[in-house]
């Protein structure tokens, strides 16, 4: 090794800068782990052996992504909630979903609500909402990104060959928008990268968990369980799900804890920064307006608590639709409106 990297390696108290000033140099310069540890390890002061090999290992996970990590025996990972959370139509053409286990019964489900919606609505587009969903079956994950799939064409394969779309729907299949986080961890992640590798939907939101993959557990001396993807999971053209996880089409950055808030209630929750502004950026809630008074006025002010001089003009009420104040949410319903405008069509009846 030679150059900067050289350099900084012969001197002890900088051990621990050596550790980054290893990411600058190239490839090929990168010692082998062993030795580096053992360098760091010796000359270091101040951090124990303990210390510095939970630091190790702390940085190797993350470096992993979704490829390995520690689990619980309950694997607080892996959520709890129902198949769906929420099946409604927004403005009255739009299915949404949101999902939170990934379990047989989900595609089940959601064809139930799709039939009754086509029964009576013109059904233009489908948001599956998989922020914060979860679940580790993937035949589920490829029944429900069947159900918008043509007949017979595959969808994912996990070691066990290529699962083929059963969809006997006589609906032509409506466009759908998927929406992620970075808490959207292993058959959702399926779902969505099966849905996009078919050309049959777009994904919005953030990079995904990178769970989807199919795993086994290992005991390890502490008593917990390192989880490691040991097979990869293929959507029906053959690419690899990454455990880097999977990257939108388009990129919506929004605080977990503000989804959240979104998730329970789309339409009136209002997220407000601490100069409050709005996550729709309507600040204006009245407007004060000076101008000359009279004595009188005077009088009144002072006994109103009015500042005098000014009016309070409040907005005046009109009778408007329910605005969807999620951002996630409000994209998607606009990219299904704004591709049935292209298409010139009237969506999936």
């Amino acid at each position: 090794m030679n150059g900067m990297c050289g350099r900084l390696f012969r001197i002890p108290a900088l051990a621990i800068a050596a550790l980054v000033a290893v990411v600058a140099c190239s490839q090929a310069e990168v010692p082998a782990f062993p030795a580096l540890f053992e360098l760091v390890r010796t000359n270091v002061t101040g951090i124990s052996s303990e210390r510095l090999n939970e630091l190790a290992v702390q940085g190797f996970l993350e470096k992993l992504g979704g490829a390995a990590r520690f689990v619980t025996n309950d694997d607080a990972g892996i959520h709890s909630e129902k198949s769906i959370a929420r099946a409604t139509l927004l403005e009255n053409h739009f299915g949404y979903f949101r999902l939170g286990e990934i379990e047989p019964r989900t595609s089940e489900a959601i064809t139930k609500n799709l039939n009754e919606w086509r029964s009576s609505n013109e059904l233009y587009g489908v948001v599956l909402d998989l922020r914060f969903a979860s679940g580790r079956d993937f035949r589920a994950a490829a029944e429900v990104a069947g159900l918008f799939f043509p007949p017979g064409q595959p969808i994912l394969d996990w070691g066990e060959g290529p699962i083929l779309s059963a969809s006997t729907s006589t609906h032509s299949v409506p466009p759908v928008t998927v929406l992620v986080n970075r808490e959207t961890r292993g058959a959702p992640e399926a779902i969505a990268g099966a849905l996009r590798s078919a050309g049959l939907a777009l994904i919005l939101g953030s990079t995904t968990a990178g769970e989807a993959a199919v795993y086994r557990d290992f005991l390890v001396a502490n008593g917990g369980n390192l989880r490691i993807a040991v097979g990869p999971v293929r959507t029906g053209n053959g690419s690899i799900l990454s455990t880097e996880g999977l990257t939108p089409d388009i990129s919506i950055s929004t605080p977990l804890s503000w989804e959240r808030a979104y998730l329970s209630d789309p339409f009136t929750a209002v997220i407000t920064t601490t100069n409050s502004v709005t996550a729709t950026n309507q600040v204006v809630a009245s407007v004060r307006i000076r101008r000359r008074v009279n004595e009188a006025e005077l009088v009144r002010s002072k006994q109103q608590g009015v500042e005098p001089g000014t009016e309070l003009v409040k907005p005046v009420p009109t009778e408007q639709p329910r605005m969807i104040r999620d951002p996630a949410l409000a994209r998607a319903v606009d990219l299904l409106k704004g591709l049935r405008i292209v298409r010139g069509d009237s969506g999936g009846k």
